[in-house]
């Protein structure tokens, strides 16, 4: 018995790179693989070899069994671990390595099989005594009507999992059109269009219990986990312990995983899901049979590497711990930064990451990420950009660092999602632990208000004093100490500087020579301010002696890419953006289609087109459908029109900006 000498890591980022930093400290030598997009990430960077899979598709690429069999017996690999997502949950592909006799790092293929089917792993943990919610599976083609199930009901995918497919029903009269688009989105995801439904429980938390089991029949848990913090039926928050549960339903639900693990003779990482509602009634709702997302908040609490304990487990060693050994201290909670616009439907952004700046060191801080600047995100890829998990001595220590250090985390480039963490982590509700897997839908508008909000006052000479600094002043803070030594601001024709921020046109009046404290006056009102340069791409503005440093992007366009407590803001001076031709041109071309056509909000692919030539469509009618970043987004019409000609078409690629119907009045 012994630990493969070699592994592929069948997967991608930052889940890539936690893989590849445990089996080194396990002495096994890495594979990575990667499309061409990403052939300089830092999971590329750590991997002992890197093999291509080109530059095509999912289904040609992550999701090709045979290339990557292929590539793995090519290198000489043992073993290959799957991470989550992609091919982790298929039993064709654990059925092929063992074909190839190559280890597997994950269960049998017939427990992939079971627990992948949801409808049949419900049916199992019922017969296992467990209490299940009332479900019914869709036949293709059964008549929806007579369903015998109460209202409000949940549609999900037989044979798939984060949120894909998934949609609240409140009625049976809107259930066959529902049906229709989330069997389309199931088979779009998982080559599975299967669906069946679910009653909904209200105010229902969401808790899961981790568990690991060996070839010799032991199965033991972690401890368990509360993932009730979700948008879109999707995780956004975990943390460890749940501890709103009461020691008896605790032990329920462990004991229960545990139950459903052994008998099933499991093997490696799994998750046991369940929901409790209002009551403390608990309902087994699914099994993830791979390592999740959120693996960390467990490690952080009980200090066992799960990956590293797959790893052992897979090659035939037992679990290196009893269950007597399993030790929780603390708590630990994680959020997950996403590419996306929390104030439009969430709607994933492909923008290039142009700057990150992470929190400072803290040995209670754990970032999982895989970014570098100037990376593409893409549309292929889940809008992951980072894991942030923070553990304290209890909950309230837990969240009072997790804001600390999100306050650091500045990100210049595509839309995110870190501003609204932090008003969860913010929310009187949350702080007090009186939580459901409804709280972002209830609270929605609160915590998206920072996106509404007028500039603040207090924040608009900050950003002024910056864009006179880094568009008037030729600036160089590694040669050059004071700022204020440079020519151009001296040499200006006008004393007067139009300045757009945020698409806000202001017009600033520099009223002082004195280079030991400028000054600019806009409003009305006169102010002085100092800079100093913190480092490449951060400066310290001070203003009435309170500092704020403010992370920068200088465009190739001459625009100023800011982000300021979370937010991001954008700089233009049009007297400069003049000479620039390639982005005069754009802002036209972008005028026109946003006045008269559609355009694409964002790269992706057509997956539904509602409309037809000359149709007459309203304002808010549907006219297609882009997926982008497993995320579907429903293009709505702007204005009354006629539809003068359709330049997309159902499985096109389209990137940002692309013109899709051009409409005539």
């Amino acid at each position: 018995m012994a630990l493969p000498d070699k592994l592929l890591v069948a997967n991608r980022g930052e889940i890539a790179l936690r893989i590849i930093r445990s089996a080194k400290l396990l002495g096994i030598q890495t594979v990575a693989i990667y499309t061409e997009s990403e052939q300089e990430a830092g999971y590329m960077m750590l991997a002992d070899e890197r093999i291509s899979l080109g530059v095509d598709d999912l289904s040609a690429t992550f999701l090709n069994i045979d290339k990557i069999i292929e590539i793995a017996v090519a290198t000489g690999s043992k073993a290959i671990h799957p991470g989550y997502g992609f091919l982790s949950e298929n039993p064709d592909f654990a059925v092929a390595c063992k074909k190839h006799h190559i280890i597997f790092v994950g269960p049998e293929p017939e427990v992939l099989r079971l627990m992948g089917n949801k409808p049949d792993a419900k049916k199992m943990a019922a017969n296992l005594g467990i209490p299940v919610v009332a479900s019914h599976r869709l036949e293709p083609g059964s008549d929806l009507s007579g369903l015998s199930i109460e209202f409000p009901v949940l549609i999900k995918a037989s044979f798939g999992g984060g949120g894909k497919g998934m949609k609240l029903v409140y009625n049976p009269e809107e259930l066959e059109e529902q049906v229709k688009r989330s069997s389309r989105m199931a088979l779009e995801y998982f080559g599975n269009g299967e669906l069946f439904v679910e009653q909904y429980i209200r105010n229902a938390r969401h808790v899961e219990v981790q568990i690991m089991g060996d070839k010799f029949g032991n199965v033991i848990h972690l401890n368990e986990r509360e993932c009730s913090i979700q948008r879109n039926h999707q995780k956004i928050v975990e943390e460890a312990p749940a501890i709103f549960l009461s020691q008896e339903l605790r032990e329920k639900l462990l004991s229960n995983a545990v139950k459903i693990g052994k008998s099933v003779n499991y093997t490696g990482a799994g998750t046991v899901e369940f929901l409790v509602d209002e009551a403390g009634n608990y309902f087994f709702m699914e099994m993830n049979p791979r390592i999740q997302v959120e693996h960390a908040v467990t490690e952080q609490i009980t200090g066992i590497d799960i990956v590293s304990e797959q790893l052992k487990v897979a090659s035939g060693f037992p679990l290196s711990l009893s269950q007597q050994q399993v030790i929780v201290a603390g708590h630990a909670i994680e959020i997950r930064v996403y590419a996306e616009n929390p104030a439009n439907e969430f709607r994933p952004s492909s923008d290039p990451l142009l700057s990150i700046n992470l929190p400072l060191h803290h040995p209670d801080i754990r970032i999982e990420a895989d970014l570098q600047n100037k990376q593409h995100t893409g549309n292929s890829f889940d809008p992951l950009l980072l894991k942030l998990i923070a553990r304290g001595k209890d909950r309230k220590s837990a969240i009072k660092l997790l804001r600390e250090s999100i306050r650091d985390l500045n990100i210049i480039g595509p839309g995110n999602n870190v501003k609204y963490m932090e008003m969860i982590l913010a929310h009187d509700l949350y702080w007090q632990n009186l939580i459901s897997v409804e709280f972002c839908g209830t609270y929605h508008k609160e915590l998206i208000r920072y996106d509404k909000a007028e500039m603040d006052p207090e924040i608009l000479p900050y950003l002024i004093a910056l864009a006179i600094e880094k568009s008037y002043l030729e600036s160089d803070c590694e040669k050059v100490a004071d700022v204020w030594k440079y020519t151009g601001y001296w040499r200006l024709s006008s004393t007067v500087i139009p300045i757009a921020i945020d698409d806000k046109n202001y017009k600033v009046r520099l009223t002082s020579r004195d280079r030991s404290m400028p000054s600019f006056l806009v409003n009305g009102i006169v102010t002085n301010f100092l800079i100093e340069c913190k480092s490449e791409d951060c400066m310290a503005v001070t203003i009435n002696n309170a500092t704020k440093g403010i992370y920068y992007h200088m465009t190739d366009q001459g625009e100023i890419r800011i982000s300021l407590g979370n937010i991001q803001h954008r700089i233009t001076l049009p007297r400069l953006l003049k000479s620039y031709p390639e982005t005069a041109k754009r802002s036209e071309s972008g005028a026109i289609a946003e006045s008269n056509d559609i355009i694409s909000p964002l790269y992706g692919k057509i997956l539904e087109v509602f409309i037809k030539e000359n149709q007459l469509i309203k304002v808010g009618d549907p006219l297609l459908v882009i997926e982008s970043m497993k995320s579907e987004n429903h293009i709505l019409s702007h204005r009354d029109a006629r539809v003068k000609k359709i330049a997309t078409k159902v499985g096109a690629q389209v990137t940002d900006r692309m013109p899709l119907i051009y409409l005539e009045d």
